[in-house]
C-alpha cells in the first residue's frame, strides 16, 4: 500500500471528490432578475435557513447574495480536517487593529467566505447556550426570545444521529433525545474517541467532582462535564453545513435563487423605506447592478459585515457618518458598538510524556496508521478520521474557579466604574451607556447566583493540553468603517475587540489559566501521562505573570464568534433592531445573524444561530407582505 501524507491528501481530495448535482445558482449580479420579494445579504448559515424557509411559499421569491462560492472537498466534508481550510478564497482574514490590552499584537479573524459561511468551514461543534442566557435576552427588552420559546426552535432545527448501541457503550456516551427534534441540521456524537480523553474526563469528574450532564447540556443546564454533538450527517459521517442541510435540498425550488461570487455594498433607501440593494462582483467593482426588494432587506453578512453595509447606507453613529460624508438615514449610535467576542487562551503548551501512541500526531507522523485510518472512514465510516478536534468539554461558572467569588464581583465590578472600560466611540453616546449598563446589571446578577456559565475548558485527548475559553467577556469592542469602499475583502471596516479591556475579564482568564493547570499537572487521574507544562512554564507563577504572559503571547481576543453589533434591543439602550430585527427607524429592513445578540452566550454560536434564523422566518412570515418599523 502506497504511504499518503495527510497533507498531500488535503490538496488531493480538494480537486477529486465528486461534485454534487450541478447547482441552479447566479455567477453574476447582471443576470438576476430585476426585483424579488426578498433579498438576503449573505448565504451563511442564517441567510440559508431563512431563504428555505420563506421558499416554502412557492409564491414568494427570494434572492440570496454570496460573497463565496459553491466548495466541495473532503477537506471540508470529513471531520478529520475540521478547520484544516488550505484554500484561502473559502475564508476572510480580517485583521483587527492593534489590541491595547494584548501587548499590541494584530489578529486576523477567520470568517467563512462560501456558501453556508461558518458552518462549511468551522470547528463543526454543535452547543447551545445555557437558559441564563436567552432569558437575559428577554429580561432585556425582547420579548419571545426567552430560554422556554428558543428551546422549540433548537429542537425544530436539529436532529441527533444516534451512534450504534455498541458504540455508546463501549465510549460511554450519554444524551437525551427529548433535546432535538427532527431538523435539518445534523449532529452526532462520534464512533471514536483518542484514549487519552478518558484521563482528562476522570480528572474533571472523579478528582474536581464536576458533575457529568447526562444531556450534554442541551437542556439549558451547562455547568459541569459532558459529551458535546457535533455537527456530523451520522448517515455517512460528513459534515452537516446549513448548505448541506437547508440549502442543496431545496436549490431546485424555482422561487429561489442564489447568486455567488457577489456583495451587497448597500440598501437603497427612499424616505426611510428599504427598497434594495445595490450589488457587486466580488472580482469586479466596477459595475454596480441595483435589485428590487417588493417586500424586504434582509441582511445576513454576519457580525462584521453586516454593521458595514449598515453604515455604508447610512444607518449608524451620525458623528462617523458625517466624517466620511456618508448621508445620514437613520441615527443609530449602535451599529458596530456592543461588539462581543469569546477571548481563548491559545498559546500554551504542556506534553504528555506517557501518551498513549494512539494519538493526534500519529495520524501526521505515521503513515501506516493514516492509511489504516483512511480506509477504515472510506470503508465504514468509522476510526479516528471520524473525530474532529474532540467533543468533551467542562463548562465552569465564577464560583467553581474560586472561592473569593463574592469579593472578585464588588471588587471588579461592582465597586468599579465599568464604563469606563468601554471604547471611546462609546462616549457622549448616552444609549450606549444605558445599553451597556443594563447588560451589566443582569450579568452581574447571574455572576452572584453561581450558576452563570463564565468559562469553558476544552479537550479531544488526541493532542496534549486543553483550550479555556472566556464565554461571558465584560469588555466591548466595535465594528466602525473606515472608507466607503463597500469590499468586504479589501476594505473590511475597522475590527477593534478591546479584548481584556475590563480587569474582570483579565482575572478570570488568569483564574481559567490555573485551572488548566491544576487539572492537567495537579489531577491525579492524569498522573499516569505524566504532563509537562512547556509554555509558559513552571516559572511563571504568580497571578501578575500570569496575566502579564496571557496579555503579551498567549491570549487570543477571539473564537470567531463575532457577535453583538446590531444588537437587539431596546432602541433607548442603544439597540439596532427590535424583538422582531426590524431595523429602528427603516421600514421594510430586517437582521437576521449573530449582530442581533444583545449579549453572547456561554457557546460557540453555531447551534444558537440556527436556532435564530428558524425563530426569524417565522416572524417574517407571521408579521406579513410588507413587514413594519
Amino acid at each position: 500500500m502506497v504511504a499518503r501524507n495527510p497533507l498531500q491528501s488535503v490538496a488531493w481530495l480538494c480537486v477529486c471528490l465528486p461534485w454534487t448535482a450541478a447547482q441552479r445558482v447566479l455567477r453574476k449580479p447582471s443576470d438576476a432578475k430585476e426585483s424579488y420579494d426578498y433579498i438576503i445579504a449573505g448565504g451563511g448559515l442564517t441567510g440559508l435557513v431563512v431563504a428555505n424557509r420563506l421558499t416554502e411559499d412557492p409564491k414568494t421569491t427570494v434572492l440570496v447574495v454570496e460573497y463565496g462560492d459553491l466548495a466541495e472537498s473532503w477537506n471540508l466534508s470529513m471531520p478529520y480536517y475540521a478547520n484544516w481550510v488550505q484554500d484561502a478564497s473559502l475564508m476572510f482574514a480580517t485583521p483587527s487593529t492593534p489590541q491595547r490590552g494584548l501587548g499590541d499584537r494584530v489578529f486576523n479573524l477567520p470568517l467563512g467566505a462560501t456558501v453556508g459561511g461558518g458552518s462549511t468551514v468551522n470547528g463543526m461543534a454543535y452547543v447551545r447556550g445555557a437558559r441564563v442566557d436567552y432569558d437575559t435576552w428577554e429580561s432585556i427588552g425582547n420579548r419571545g426570545w426567552g430560554w422556554n420559546e428558543m428551546f422549540k426552535y433548537f429542537k425544530k432545527s436539529s436532529t441527533l444521529n444516534v451512534p450504534s448501541p455498541e458504540v455508546v457503550e463501549q465510549l460511554g456516551y450519554t444524551y437525551d433525545m427529548s433535546s432535538y427534534g427532527h431538523g435539518p441540521a445534523q449532529t452526532t456524537l462520534p464512533p471514536w474517541q483518542w484514549p487519552d480523553v478518558y484521563y482528562l474526563n476522570r480528572a474533571w469528574s472523579e478528582d474536581l467532582g464536576y458533575p457529568f450532564l447526562d444531556d450534554g447540556g442541551m437542556s439549558g443546564d451547562l455547568l459541569g462535564a459532558s459529551w458535546k454533538p457535533i455537527s456530523i450527517d451520522g448517515k455517512n459521517m460528513t459534515r452537516s453545513s446549513a448548505r448541506k442541510a437547508y440549502y442543496d435540498p431545496v436549490q431546485h425550488r424555482p422561487n429561489l435563487q442564489l447568486l455567488v461570487n457577489s456583495y451587497v455594498a448597500k440598501v437603497q433607501i427612499r424616505k426611510s423605506t428599504a427598497k434594495g440593494v445595490d450589488v457587486f462582483s466580488r472580482d469586479d467593482s466596477s459595475a454596480k447592478t441595483s435589485i428590487s426588494a417588493k417586500e424586504e432587506v434582509i441582511l445576513a453578512a454576519g457580525g462584521i459585515h453586516t454593521p458595514q453595509i449598515l453604515q455604508l447606507s447610512g444607518i449608524g453613529p451620525r458623528d462617523l457618518l458625517e466624517r466620511l460624508d456618508i448621508p445620514v438615514v437613520e441615527d443609530l449610535p449602535g451599529v458596530g458598538a456592543n461588539f462581543m467576542d469569546h477571548p481563548t487562551i491559545r498559546g500554551t503548551s504542556f506534553r504528555f510524556n506517557n501518551a498513549n501512541p494512539i494519538n493526534f500526531a500519529a495520524l501526521v507522523n505515521n503513515a501506516t496508521f493514516f492509511n489504516a485510518a483512511w480506509d477504515a472512514y472510506m470503508a465504514n465510516r468509522t476510526g479516528p478520521l471520524t473525530a474532529s478536534h474532540g467533543n468533551t468539554h467542562v463548562i465552569a461558572s465564577l464560583h467553581n474557579l474560586t472561592a473569593d467569588a463574592p469579593r472578585l464581583i464588588h471588587t471588579l465590578i461592582t465597586s468599579l466604574n465599568s464604563s469606563s472600560y468601554l471604547p471611546t466611540h462609546y462616549l457622549n453616546k448616552p444609549t450606549l451607556l444605558a445599553g451597556y449598563a443594563a447588560q451589566l446589571s443582569l450579568l452581574t446578577e447571574a455572576l452572584l447566583s453561581g450558576t452563570n456559565p463564565l468559562t469553558e475548558f476544552a479537550w479531544g485527548g488526541g493532542t496534549p493540553g486543553m483550550g479555556a475559553v472566556l464565554q461571558k467577556p465584560l469588555s466591548r469592542g466595535t465594528v466602525l468603517v473606515n472608507s466607503t469602499d463597500p469590499h468586504p475583502a479589501l476594505s473590511p471596516p475597522l475590527v477593534d475587540f478591546n479584548a481584556l479591556a475590563h480587569p474582570f475579564d483579565a482575572r478570570v482568564v488568569v483564574l481559567a489559566f490555573k485551572m488548566v493547570r491544576r487539572v492537567l499537572l495537579a489531577a491525579p487521574a492524569m498522573g499516569p501521562l505524566g504532563v509537562e507544562e512547556l509554555v509558559p512554564g513552571e516559572a511563571v507563577q504568580s497571578e501578575e505573570e500570569i496575566e502579564a504572559v496571557l496579555r503579551e503571547s498567549l491570549v487570543s481576543p477571539h473564537n470567531a464568534h463575532p457577535c453583538g453589533t446590531a444588537g437587539m434591543m431596546p432602541r433607548e439602550l442603544g439597540g439596532v433592531v427590535d424583538d422582531e430585527l426590524r431595523v429602528y427607524g427603516v421600514k421594510r429592513l430586517r437582521v437576521v445573524d449573530a449582530s442581533i445578540l444583545p449579549v453572547i452566550v456561554a457557546a460557540n454560536l453555531q447551534g444558537t444561530m440556527y436556532a435564530v434564523a428558524e425563530k426569524a422566518a417565522d416572524v417574517i412570515r407571521g408579521t406579513g407582505r410588507g413587514g413594519g418599523e
